[in-house]
């Protein structure tokens, strides 16, 4: 067992040199930054708590070897350490092995009781601009979202709300073409490269997106429209931001027709609309999402799947109706709280997230987050917390 603390050591030291190398002198065209986190959770389930620690270590590169080549890589790795490790064995090492990916980027490099070290490769692309051309091939983040919370445009690589840990959100391996045809106009064209990934059936699902989207702005809004193909589906799409008065009005829509149309495969039309503003120190969200394929009545059970691994812009919560609101006040120069709150209606089910963060000091922050899944017990029938778990995190940015 002495190889164990030899080896946190050694990831240790591993991380502290990738953070020192960042502060040293570098060639004018190529640079790296990131950052380490240390997070520690307590998981109150419904029997039992579970306690986990998690070391995070991001390092972003880029490299201009000319006015028109960029070359951009980042490599992400994590030491988890705990009592969920070690409780859910090789089932862990699944879930954060998991990804659609056409390239396998990822390496867990040790798995032996209570530690896992996996580290993958999660942006690597080459960018070449000229004039009004811009063309990206490799492993990028396609965003054409345009919601804080919700995005169906996001057909490439939807995300997570619940995932607040990764705030760079997954990606693609693709081939995009934009081309500015204006200073407010633009064409975009995406092919991502084919993956597979298991549907709510059983069934393999290819994961090949391909699409085009137009930007314009009209009347001080700002637009976009879709068509493609994604995950087996047809499907057309659009989006506006722009002001309402003093406030922030976003709306996003897709349609989705698939192939085959199945029980778990129907067509489906998802649509999200939001409200942001700020008074003084006080700022506010006010989201809906519909979709059209959920269920009118569902159980607490939909709180199982709403952070799971088959999230897409298709299925971004298994409700037919829900709603966000997420106020933040400004207690301090430095201290930042404020509560976020998903409503499922009809469904006896919600999500209470109240957070606070501090700056202690600059490229230092500390973070106190809460989520909680509160419903209707399977067992009892009586509406109570289903799981919250609580999270202290510090960062450390270079």
């Amino acid at each position: 067992m002495r190889f164990v603390p030899r080896l946190i050591w050694c990831i240790l030291g591993v991380f502290l040199m990738g953070s020192l190398y960042a502060q040293e002198k570098r060639p004018k065209k190529a640079f790296v930054n990131g950052y380490i986190k240390e997070m520690i959770t307590f998981n109150d389930l419904r029997d039992s708590t579970l306690v986990d620690n998690l070391i995070h270590n991001r390092l972003n590169f880029r490299w201009y070897p000319s006015d028109e080549l960029r070359v951009y890589g980042a490599l992400r790795s994590r030491l988890f350490i705990g009592e969920t490790t070690k409780l859910l064995g090789d089932d862990f090492v699944d879930f954060i092995e998991y990804d659609t990916y056409f390239f396998d980027l990822s390496w867990t490099i040790y798995n032996e009781g209570s530690f896992m070290l996996h580290t993958m490769i999660d942006r690597l692309y080459l960018e070449w601009l000229h004039n009004d051309i811009s063309l990206k091939v490799g492993r990028q983040r396609i965003n054409w979202g345009i919601n804080t919370v919700w995005n169906p445009n996001d057909i490439f690589n939807a995300y997570s709300y619940f995932d607040f840990d990764y705030e760079e959100r997954p990606g693609t391996d693709a081939i995009r073409l934009e081309y500015f045809t204006g200073v407010n106009s633009s064409l975009d064209v995406a092919v991502s490269l084919p993956g597979e990934t298991m549907g709510l059936d059983g069934r393999e699902i290819n994961t090949l997106s391909a699409a085009l989207m137009y930007k314009t702005n009209q009347w001080n809004y700002d637009f976009q429209f879709l068509a493609g193909y994604s995950r087996e589906n047809w499907v057309l799409g659009a989006g506006w931001a722009g002001n309402l008065g003093s406030a922030s009005l976003k709306g996003e829509m897709s349609y989705f027709m698939p192939v085959e149309e199945t029980e778990f495969d129907p067509k489906a039309f998802v649509g999200t609309i939001s409200i942001e503003h700020s008074i003084k120190n006080l700022n506010y969200n006010v989201s809906y999402l519909f979709n059209s394929a959920g269920p009118k009545e569902l159980g607490a059970e939909g709180l199982l799947l709403l952070s799971s691994r088959s999230l897409t812009a298709k299925n971004l919560s298994p409700y037919k109706h829900s709603a966000f609101i997420q106020a933040s006040y400004q207690i301090h120069p430095l201290v930042r709280g404020g509560m976020g709150v998903m409503l499922f209606p009809p469904n006896k089910a919600i999500f209470l997230s109240p957070f606070v963060t501090w700056n202690v000091f600059q490229d230092f922050d500390i973070d106190f987050i809460v989520q909680g899944f509160y419903g209707e017990d399977f067992a009892t029938g009586s509406f109570r917390a289903l799981s919250v778990s609580y999270f202290l995190r510090g960062k450390w940015s270079f």
